[in-house]
């Protein structure tokens, strides 16, 4: 009998730990690593189907002389249906697209599909910091894969 109730234990316990289906889906996924005009690096997570996690370097030059590198994290950035997105904040605006069908069309990644594998965009960095006035990075492009 004690070796039934341990065994049931034991078994219970490992059901209540096992990881849930859906932490299964976005590690199925993984990261988009890339990089941008600048050769900065890029990564972007898929946190659920309609949102993502982007994260990049950016480099700009200041009014007031010299310049910045500085890293944007931006999260839970919404995506539609297409797959496009459009994000603004702290002075950084970014548009970008992910996932491509065969006729190159944005297609958001389907659960355990290896399709759709890219992403790409834009951004626009020209935020205002003290002693240097408004740092600016121009348009840059990037790309990124899985």
């Amino acid at each position: 009998m004690r070796k039934i109730l341990a065994l049931v234990t034991v078994m219970a316990a490992a059901a209540w730990t096992a990881a849930p289906a859906g932490a299964v889906h976005e590690s199925h996924h993984g990261p988009f690593i890339g990089r941008t005009s600048q050769d900065q690096r890029l990564v972007m997570r898929t946190t659920s189907h309609t949102r993502i996690g982007i994260r990049f370097r950016w480099h700009g030059n200041c009014e007031l002389g010299g310049s910045v590198l500085r890293i944007a994290r931006f999260r839970n950035v919404p995506v539609d249906e297409n797959g496009r997105f459009s994000f603004h904040r702290l002075g950084v605006r970014l548009r970008g697209k992910i996932g491509f069908d065969p006729m190159g069309d944005p297609a958001f990644p389907a659960p355990f599909s290896f399709a759709n594998n890219e992403a790409k965009g834009r951004f626009r960095a020209s935020p205002e910091f003290g002693g240097k006035g408004v740092c600016r990075s121009g348009l840059v492009t990037w790309d990124a894969s899985r």
